[in-house]
């Protein structure tokens, strides 16, 4: 059987495995880049926890999936930065920093985390996070204008200076003193850098599934912005 035949059944097996079956999955699968993993859909495969070591088991026991066993692949925000377990540890702390220990509110925290996949095409991510930033009181309306990079007409102060920081930010790689002094009036000189952390942390992974392309199962991917 030729390679890319076999990888594609493998993949559909991993599909089943997860409950994504009929058209959709059949669809999904066919259209996966020839050059991913079919378990990871990714151009690397996961990491097992065997793989990890000691320093490792921080990641692997917050992102180990199944039954925890040995042989699990870790998958997770971390899965590709774990080729590096020092840098994905380093990761970590920088998440708990950002999101546990900052001075943002829910509501910015979880508009901010989306801006920032948004403008990384962070699909995994992005689709992990919608629930809570709707949870947190973010309206669908405002989520709806993060994913299609539309104009910030007609939200409130806070939410429009939230994506407008993140896209200068992140997508200009130049901010200017009208939206830095917008978001320290909002947040604070701390909230401003909160700002920063939170997203730089949620941009750095999305780095990563650039490079490997990951593709979720199932999930519509988040096509790139135009500026």
């Amino acid at each position: 059987m030729p390679k890319h035949r076999c990888q594609s059944r493998q993949f559909l097996f991993a599909l089943l495995a997860a409950g994504l079956t009929g058209p959709a999955a059949v669809t999904y699968a066919q259209s996966m880049p020839a050059d991913l993993n079919p378990q990871s859909g990714a151009r690397l495969p996961y990491l097992t926890r065997q793989d990890f070591g000691e320093e490792g088991q921080r990641i692997s026991s917050i992102f180990a999936r199944g039954d925890g066993a040995a042989t699990d692949p870790v998958s997770g925000p971390l899965a590709f930065a774990a080729y590096n377990i020092p840098v994905a540890n380093a990761l970590l702390d920088l998440h708990d920093g950002a999101v546990t220990e900052g001075t943002l509110d829910a509501h910015a925290r979880e508009l901010a985390i989306l801006v920032a996949c948004r403008e990384t095409n962070y699909t995994l991510e992005w689709n992990g996070h919608v629930r809570a930033a709707l949870n947190a009181g973010v309206d669908q309306k405002v989520i709806d204008i993060v994913k299609a990079n539309q104009p910030l007409t007609g939200l409130s102060d806070q939410d429009a200076a939230v994506i407008r920081f993140g896209r200068e930010l992140l997508g200009d790689r130049k901010m200017s003193s009208q939206t830095f002094a917008k978001a320290v009036e909002e947040f604070g000189d701390h909230g401003a850098m909160d700002l920063v952390a939170v997203m730089s942390t949620y941009a750095v992974s999305g780095f990563y599934a650039i490079a490997v392309d990951e593709h979720p199962p199932g999930a519509e991917m988040l096509m790139p912005v135009a500026h």
